[in-house]
């Protein structure tokens, strides 16, 4: 366990009523047994939150019965990399001759096939985003992951306790968990050099047959940054059965969804008449050719007309069945999917970490179009932004 998540288990005292509170490793949340009481701490910074857009469900068949926000915890980490991979790519090659054989000229094609050595070379400054946990199961987290490793999504606005207990506490129809990092900023770093040299092995593994080294430089351009990214999960009742549908909810981009079987009763027919005409078939098959021996062959045919018409049966009535079916935005990451920053965004990191280091002010940048800022400045003189997000 970690300094940082040592900090995170510890004894509280209720601001409201004095008495003692102890706060989960699971969850930024606590809540007091005796007065309710929200208490939302973090102990890592940077900490930012991608803002939810408005807490409304969006627009779908049937009846909400259940909406469910979690923030989930994902590291971000700005650094150099450097890829070299050494191994062997297999290619193909066909020669084709003419030859002449007892007076007369064949053309002989012969497939040739080569492992010749390979490197593959990259060299950028990326933005390294993976998940703060071990895991999440909840539905729709792959999805999320995926999304959330190729870019931020919404607006990022730094930890607010306050800002956390308004959201636990705004409506009590819907609820709210904050999940916390199992990991500190340290362990962050070394895991996210570890994530870029999986998925560097994996892209070299992709494009050689044999790859015997690979080899990663990571250099940090600053201290990892926590990023909570809102999932809205959300539960409809559509004609008496269940549905869930997942949400990255600081965009409202749709990750995964159950939607309903169409046609159930159309599907159940179709079936039931396959498997009632499957046997007549073949007895017509029998009856008009199984006798002729030059015709056999027909008979076979009427055969596995049954045959497909049975199994397209078993086929109906398995999907009639089914549940729901599955709506999925993907949730695959391959390396290079990490966000590649812009040379600009690059020199403003560097900028930022030699400023920390010498105790000068840090420049600050517009989070829109990254036109350097004065330090009380409220507005992006570029583009207009608001700095306070609203």
């Amino acid at each position: 366990m970690s300094t940082q998540e040592h900090a995170l288990v510890k004894t509280l005292m209720c601001p409201t009523c004095g008495a003692p509170m102890k706060p989960s490793a699971e969850s930024l949340l606590v809540i007091c047994n005796f007065c309710g009481e929200i208490v939302a701490e973090s102990k890592i910074s940077p900490h930012a939150i991608i803002k939810p857009i408005p807490i409304t469900p969006p627009p779908g068949p049937g009846i909400v019965r259940q909406m469910e926000l979690i923030l989930i915890p994902f590291f971000d980490v700005k650094a150099d990399v450097n890829m070299e991979a050494a191994g062997y790519q297999r290619r193909e090659r066909t020669e084709t001759k003419t030859v002449r054989r007892g007076g007369q000229t064949y053309t002989e094609t012969k497939t040739i096939v080569e492992y010749r050595p390979w490197k593959i070379y990259h060299q950028g400054s990326h933005s390294v985003r993976f998940l703060a946990r071990q895991e999440i199961t909840m539905f729709g987290a792959s999805e999320l992951i995926s999304s959330v490793t190729r870019s931020v999504g919404g607006q990022p606005i730094p930890f607010s306790p306050e800002y956390i207990k308004d959201l636990a506490s705004k409506d009590t129809s819907r609820s709210l968990v904050a999940l916390s990092p199992e990991w500190g900023q340290d362990e962050a770093a070394k895991k996210a050099g570890e994530t870029v040299y999986e998925a560097a092995y994996q892209r070299a593994k992709s494009e050689m047959h044999e790859v015997f080294d690979t080899k990663v430089q990571f250099k940090p351009l600053g201290p990892p940054t926590l990023l909570h990214e809102p999932l809205l999960l959300i539960r409809r009742k559509i004609q008496g059965r269940s549905y869930r549908a997942a949400y990255h909810w600081g965009t409202g981009q749709l990750l995964r969804e159950e939607q309903p079987i169409k046609n159930r009763k159309l599907m159940i027919f179709f079936a039931l008449l396959f498997f009632i005409g499957a046997p007549p078939l073949v007895q017509v098959g029998f009856n008009l050719y199984g006798g002729i021996e030059d015709q056999v062959w027909y008979a076979i045919v009427f055969g596995v007309l049954a045959a497909i018409l049975v199994g397209l049966a078993i086929f109906l009535l398995v999907r009639s069945f089914k549940p729901h079916k599955i709506k999925s935005s993907g949730g695959k990451v391959s390396l290079f999917d990490f966000q590649q920053l812009a040379p600009d965004q690059r020199a403003a990191m560097v900028q930022q970490t030699s400023a920390v280091a010498t105790g000068q002010p840090v420049p600050k940048f517009c989070p829109n179009c990254r036109d350097p800022l004065e330090p009380n400045q409220t507005f992006c003189e570029k583009c207009g932004h608001r700095m306070d997000g609203r």
